[in-house]
């Protein structure tokens, strides 16, 4: 995964292919606009566009079509995805020394919440800067994260592994 300029990761397209099955499985690939869990208009693989404008030719093109193409959705994921990599980069400096399972778990959860939202996870990111994983994943369990995206609660399980739980273990176990 590229972050900043120069800066490559350890098996960069096999992290790739990998955050983009995880995100594609988590946020699902739409051709048509929909509102998030959240309300935001969304569209391809989780892309924002209350948040961030589709470019213009995009832009037009949907309206004109109703909906977008699969190069579309492409661009829309590269430019987020590579948003939520940067983001990471700057939110855990020592983000290249993680195992890559907490890499694909942090880039996933930044690639959902934002930077901003991200943010407000301090003991959590506190945490994660000092490698204390059991912390750092019980933050995530803790978290409002967890319960609007389908988390079980304590001492249950449904048999499902959602979106929550699954970036919890890979934090966790790394």
């Amino acid at each position: 995964m590229t972050a900043q300029e120069g800066q490559t990761y350890e098996g960069e397209n096999g992290m790739i292919h990998k955050i983009r099955a995880m995100l594609e499985r988590h946020e699902g690939k739409k051709y048509t606009p929909y509102r998030c869990t959240q309300g935001f208009r969304t569209i391809g693989i989780g892309y924002n566009f209350d948040a961030n404008p589709l470019p213009k030719d995009i832009k037009d093109y949907l309206r004109a079509n109703g909906r977008i193409t699969d190069e579309m959705i492409d661009r829309l994921f590269t430019k987020s995805l590579s948003d939520a990599i940067g983001a990471c980069v700057r939110q855990y400096p020592a983000f290249a020394t993680f195992s890559e399972n907490r890499r694909l778990a942090l880039v996933d959860f930044m690639f959902n919440l934002g930077p901003g939202r991200v943010a407000k996870f301090v003991n959590t990111n506190r945490a994660i800067n000092e490698g204390r994983w059991n912390d750092a994943a019980e933050g995530i369990r803790k978290s409002l994260y967890w319960k609007q995206l389908g988390g079980d609660p304590p001492g249950t399980d449904d048999g499902r592994l959602e979106r929550p739980e699954e970036i919890y273990q890979m934090i966790k176990e790394g």
